[in-house]
């Protein structure tokens, strides 16, 4: 019983814990001083009537404490059960947060990405169009070539890092024989066709580090890097030639004249002016001729 009792007492918690203390000091204590004033009570037996009456007090109270100890555990076990599901519940309601708060991110996360991606497309298409607004700038929107504004100010930077480091510019100025009448026999709309196909077959006879550029209606002025005049004089002559060979309707003969010069201490001004002046007497001459 004492034992029973006391395991029951650990097994309680609260104000039921302290009751089952006293309880069991006050039968223990009272036990003892029994025992110590009346030993014949707990030591003997009178007869077999009284023993078995006290073993069957025992038998009694041992199943009621056993009994108390099972009701006590089932109700400690019902107890953290019921504790368990709520803290599953609890733990099964964060989870849900927790997936809605994941589905909200995922889904944020794929707008963030499909923004993401339309503000890198729109940025491709931003500088597409800047880049095409730059050409546009810069180019002749009729030959392909780059325009009067750009083309001298090309010559105007390549003069000045010829003067800088004293290497060999050439350029050229050139336009096509008899353009006037061209246009006004066959129409402008011939006129232009002229034109690019004209331009085509001199970008297609320049190398790479050499630029064209559009200078007056079929005058084009053309900056040769690095080269010195023999060398440019060999290009034009070879554009020259090309463009005479060149096939058009009626058996027409399409010619160009130009003059080429090596650009030494003068100006773009002069530059500009003394090379127009060798064009002048390309034409004079016989046209369908490059004077350096």
């Amino acid at each position: 019983m004492i034992t029973n009792a006391g395991i029951i007492a650990l097994l309680l918690s609260g104000l039921k814990r302290k009751i089952t203390f006293i309880l069991f000091a006050f039968v223990v204590g009272a036990l003892m001083v029994i025992e110590y004033h009346r030993p014949e009570l707990a030591a003997v037996y009178d007869s077999q009537f009284i023993r078995y009456v006290d073993l069957s007090f025992g038998l009694f109270t041992c199943l009621f404490s056993v009994v108390i100890l099972i009701s006590v555990l089932i109700d400690s076990y019902v107890e953290e059960l019921n504790k368990s599901k709520k803290y599953l519940a609890a733990l099964e309601e964060k989870n849900k947060e927790i997936e809605a708060k994941n589905r909200m991110l995922t889904k944020s996360n794929e707008e963030y990405m499909k923004a993401k991606e339309e503000a890198e497309r729109l940025n491709r298409l931003l500088n597409e169009e800047k880049q095409k607004l730059q050409e546009l700038s810069i180019t002749d929107y009729l030959t392909g070539a780059f325009n009067r504004r750009f083309i001298t100010s090309c010559l105007s930077e390549e003069i000045e890092a010829c003067h800088n480091s004293n290497k060999n510019l050439t350029i050229a100025m050139i336009d096509i024989d008899n353009f006037k009448s061209i246009n006004d026999t066959y129409g402008h709309v011939f006129g232009d066709y002229v034109l690019k196909r004209i331009v085509s077959t001199i970008i297609s006879n320049l190398r790479q580090t050499d630029i064209v550029g559009r200078y007056g209606g079929d005058e084009f002025l053309v900056i040769m890097r690095n080269t010195n005049m023999e060398e440019g004089y060999s290009i034009m002559e070879r554009i020259r030639q090309k463009i005479l060979e060149l096939d058009w309707e009626d058996y027409l003969v399409i010619t160009i004249s130009g003059g080429i010069i090596e650009v030494g201490d003068s100006e773009i001004n002069s530059t500009l002016k003394n090379v127009d002046k060798l064009l002048y007497r390309a034409k004079q001459r016989s046209k369908n001729l490059i004077v350096k």
